[in-house]
């Protein structure tokens, strides 16, 4: 994005009630069409935290900011200002370990080198490419086949009646918790639903955020009922195999 495009539209604020505001980003459209360049959220996320501005939710071009009833204009002055301070360090070219130094310090040799715009250019392009809204729209449009109720998926899951499966190996396995991604919030799989065939909507939905999580160390996505090993890879909590 040259610096002309984002100097006036980089940002939009809608606001839904007094203490939510919701930022969206360069990069993606209202019909879910992703643009040739964009800035994903979690940069402009992890840039803000390092200025003490704390986002409570972080989508791929969105941000979540909650205030409190009474909040001065000196808060909102403080979100503007760093908002302000991220584009010009954009435009600028500033290197991702002075932009975001506690990132650079965490990954040694991830961000080397890497200016905040690369950084941008590199995950839009990963979104984009793995095609992550879509598989979104996907995942919630084709409903999971019921296996069990979630009471009976709890029920196995106290007893320790439940493995932990990774998701590569999840094909018409059922899942004995609820898998939701934060933002929207929304289950993707809930306890007792089928998590469908490896190359259906949830797990290749899964897998594409394993695969951005993985590239990009430091921006994990927030999923409940999603564990992680020393190497990234995504599990999650299935009810045993009938046999196994």
């Amino acid at each position: 994005m040259t610096p002309g495009m984002a100097s006036a539209t980089w940002t939009r604020a809608t606001a839904c009630s007094p203490v939510k505001v919701t930022l969206t980003t360069p990069g993606i459209d209202a019909a879910g069409q992703t643009a040739a360049h964009g800035i994903p959220a979690p940069v402009v996320a992890a840039y803000l935290d390092g200025l003490r501005i704390e986002v409570e939710k972080t989508g791929d071009y969105t941000l979540l900011v909650l205030f409190s009833i009474g909040t001065t204009t000196g808060k909102w002055g403080s979100l503007l200002d760093g908002l302000l301070s991220f584009k010009r360090a954009y435009d600028q070219g500033q290197l991702v370990a002075e932009a975001i130094p506690d990132l650079a310090a965490a990954w040694p040799g991830r961000y080397d080198g890497v200016t905040l715009r690369e950084l941008c250019d590199q995950m839009h392009a990963e979104i984009r490419g793995r095609r992550i809204s879509g598989l979104l729209d996907r995942a919630f449009g084709d409903l999971p086949a019921p296996a069990a109720t979630p009471a009976d998926a709890y029920r196995h899951l106290v007893r320790g009646r439940t493995e932990r499966v990774p998701v590569t190996a999840m094909a018409g396995r059922t899942a004995a918790v609820m898998v939701v991604r934060y933002p929207p919030g929304i289950p993707v799989l809930m306890p007792g639903e089928q998590a469908g065939a490896s190359d259906g909507p949830v797990l290749q939905y899964l897998l594409a955020l394993q695969a951005l999580d993985t590239q990009f160390p430091g921006f994990a996505h927030d999923i409940h009922g999603v564990e992680r090993d020393d190497h990234g890879t995504f599990s999650i909590e299935c009810l045993h195999q009938e046999g196994g």
